[in-house]
């Protein structure tokens, strides 16, 4: 109220308490002589027109999936875990699919740009987007990378808006929600509702689902931080692990959240390492990064990804425990079962086989390269 460019009434009868402190429109050349009371009318008649009756809607628009039962469109959405819970990965695996137009373990997914803001980790994400890749045998064509935070609250903010509003994203990754918001107190309700509204404005003015990326709290089952941010979210998804060693590990995808269309039910993953084809680190071993496959629930442990996914996984098992590549199968056997890895004869086989190609610098015939070159630089 003492910003000089804005009058407001204070000549309307005392009764009149809702005019008391409505604004005039602000003076210019094209609102010369246009009142406090005037302008008020204005404003409630173009409200008026707003209001919709039970047949009007039926005009308004279903929400529109990125992908079915999962993200949609125009919302704002988030994926909550504890570190080291591989929700990036999740979170990486839905912009592949977006951005290349693959269904999703299943779900249908509607094709388009997605933009991705690596606010932490950049460092690794060269190597997870190259196991996606080779694993699902294509480039991760559509995904945009930026590789630094962009501040929510700073001005900056509203150049990132821009951008979106340019390129029309179906999704947008903000991986962390902390990263983006540095400064802010995340337990105020205040402080975080500011946030949200530069989240909507992001969502408002590209009509993407935006995503962001979070931890849980002390008590683990939910978003850490303010309760401001759930009550917007269309979406909240929350990633769960069990078990540590590369063969035991389950990642489960839970809904926590769906606020207007029906729940996905639980989506258990499991972890398949895959060996980068002409990489390696510098002391020859080989370099390595992992995505994400869908597991029965039901039916555990079974093949991560069939015959060819457990070759991989059984290779790189024999691999941490440093076994030479010459032994035979009644090692490699006994060795497995120490290891608590269960085999068939012809499994053994094809593992002991890919190991020596791969050691002679052979086309190990698992995950394909994306452009059939074995680099991807």
């Amino acid at each position: 109220m003492n910003d000089p460019a804005v009058v407001y009434l204070r000549e309307v009868p005392p009764e009149d308490d809702l005019w008391a402190d409505f604004p005039a429109e602000p003076t210019g050349p094209r609102t010369v002589g246009v009142t406090s009371e005037q302008h008020l009318a204005n404003r409630v008649e173009a409200l008026e027109a707003e209001l919709l009756d039970s047949a009007a809607l039926d005009d308004i628009e279903p929400l529109e999936p990125v992908i079915t039962d999962v993200l949609y469109r125009d919302t704002l959405a988030r994926v909550y875990g504890a570190s080291g819970t591989f929700k990036s990965f999740m979170t990486l695996d839905f912009a592949g699919c977006v951005g290349t137009g693959m269904a999703w373990h299943g779900q249908d997914v509607t094709q388009g740009p997605v933009i991705y803001l690596v606010a932490e980790g950049m460092r690794g994400i060269r190597k997870r987007v190259r196991a996606w890749e080779q694993h699902h045998g294509c480039r991760m064509t559509g995904v945009f990378f930026l590789p630094r935070p962009v501040q929510a609250m700073d001005p900056e903010w509203l150049v990132l808006v821009e951008l979106c509003r340019r390129r029309r994203p179906a999704l947008v990754v903000i991986d962390t929600q902390a990263r983006v918001t540095v400064g802010i107190e995340e337990n105020s309700n205040t402080e975080m509702g500011r946030v949200v509204d530069r989240m909507e404005q992001l969502r408002g003015t590209s009509g993407a689902c935006v995503l962001l990326v979070h931890h849980t709290g002390h008590d683990g089952d939910r978003g850490r931080g303010a309760t401001a941010v759930k009550g917007a979210l269309q979406t909240e998804l929350g990633v769960e692990r069990k078990g540590s060693g590369l063969l035991d590990t389950t990642i489960t995808l839970k809904t926590g959240k769906q606020k207007d269309d029906e729940e996905l039910g639980d989506v258990v993953f499991g972890l398949h390492q895959v060996a980068l084809n002409g990489e390696a680190k510098e002391d020859g071993s080989p370099l390595t990064s992992v995505v994400l496959v869908p597991l029965d629930p039901v039916a555990q442990p079974q093949a991560r990804t069939g015959h060819q996914g457990r070759i991989e996984e059984i290779a790189a098992a024999l691999d941490a425990e440093n076994v030479p590549v010459d032994w035979g199968r009644e090692r490699v056997r006994h060795k497995c079962a120490a290891l608590g890895i269960q085999a068939r004869n012809d499994l053994l086989k094809d593992v002991i086989e890919y190991r020596r190609n791969r050691a002679n610098h052979l086309s190990p015939n698992l995950s394909p390269d994306p452009e059939g070159t074995g680099q991807h630089e």
